[in-house]
């Protein structure tokens, strides 16, 4: 027996046309639209994937996936530019209680 041989494994998916395809996922790759890296999957995971988050459509995986290392970048650059936000925030917050601070002073005097 040849343990080498691949299985073939069919779903149907719907494509590009709404029209149903027979698509064999087993050692299917698909490559990331932002890395540029190729990606193996599970079958049954793939199909899952393709299904609840791609509208059971495989020409819309093929061109919009994107990897979770490439998610994890941008998560990791929002994250950023969250605190550079709030650090701004903090600057116009002491600003303004500068400002406050001075007119208090100004009255008083």
């Amino acid at each position: 027996m040849n343990k080498n041989k691949k299985n073939k494994v069919f779903y149907t998916l719907l494509n590009r046309d709404g029209r149903e395809v027979q698509i064999d996922l087993n050692n299917y790759k698909v490559t990331c639209t932002v890395t540029g890296s190729r990606k193996a999957f599970y079958h049954k995971y793939l199909a899952g994937l393709i299904a609840r988050d791609y509208d059971n459509n495989i020409d819309t995986f093929r061109t919009t996936y994107v990897s979770r290392e490439a998610k994890k970048a941008d998560a990791k650059q929002k994250r950023v530019d969250q605190i550079q936000d709030r650090i701004s925030r903090a600057y116009d917050l002491i600003a303004q209680l500068k400002s406050q601070v001075e007119d208090l002073t100004r009255n008083n005097a």
